[in-house]
């Protein structure tokens, strides 16, 4: 399989449109479902901040590849970690997985903050490569003195699975259930570029969302007021 930026850019010239679609849609239908129209569009941005990191080292550009790679960094290591349970936590019914679902935002954004910051301050906290067609995001941790990859990756994991196995609405368990299957799928073969491949992955499933909101218009539509 072959990833480049036209890979990137054609994703983001696709999931950009619709998700801004699909959040003028919710903003005026169903703002509950806001956060979960952004996610195409979210991805979008983030994939289009990899096209330029795959432009930067494509044209040995050092500062493109340093400023794009810390806004990939963002979506990856950030945003996803507060925004996927907090999008399950405006939509959930359930007071008691509500509030779960509220501690895993706040618990997403502090662990979020500590994993983002030290990259984006520290001049070589973050550097990219190119391995195999993908790119091998090198990261620099707070936590690698004491605490074992594998282990960060699991609880980074566990923050988005739980909050998306967690909804009551089944479509949202059963996108989660896709994206852990992408990420199985992305550490059996790509492993070596994790971060950026299962990304990948996980953008072109966003698609399954915007699929999920295109029903319920069409249903809005359908009911009789």
């Amino acid at each position: 399989m072959c990833f480049s930026a036209t890979a990137s850019f054609t994703l983001f010239g696709a999931l950009v449109p619709t998700g801004v679609y699909l959040i003028e849609w919710s903003s005026r239908s169903n703002s509950k479902l806001l956060p979960f129209a952004a996610f195409p569009l979210a991805f979008g941005i983030q994939q289009v901040f990899e096209g330029f990191v795959w432009l930067g080292i494509q044209g040995g550009n050092d500062a493109m590849v340093s400023i794009s790679s810390r806004g990939f960094f963002f979506f990856s290591h950030f945003f996803w970690l507060v925004w996927v349970p907090f999008s399950v936590w405006m939509i959930e019914t359930d007071l008691t997985r509500k509030r779960i679902v509220s501690v895993l935002t706040a618990i997403g954004f502090v662990f979020g903050l500590s994993l983002f910051l030290p990259s984006f301050l520290i001049g070589d906290g973050l550097s990219v490569e190119s391995v195999n067609q993908s790119l091998n995001y090198k990261i620099t941790l707070i936590y690698d003195s004491f605490i074992n990859r594998t282990v960060l990756r699991f609880f980074y994991a566990a923050i988005v699975f739980s909050a998306l196995f967690l909804s009551t609405d089944r479509r949202i368990q059963v996108f989660g259930a896709l994206v852990l299957v992408s990420l199985v799928v992305t550490y059996a073969f790509f492993a070596y570029a994790l971060i950026s491949v299962w990304c990948y992955f996980a953008a072109i499933l966003s698609v399954y969302i915007a699929a999920i909101i295109a029903l319920d218009n069409r249903h809005a539509r359908k009911v009789p007021r």
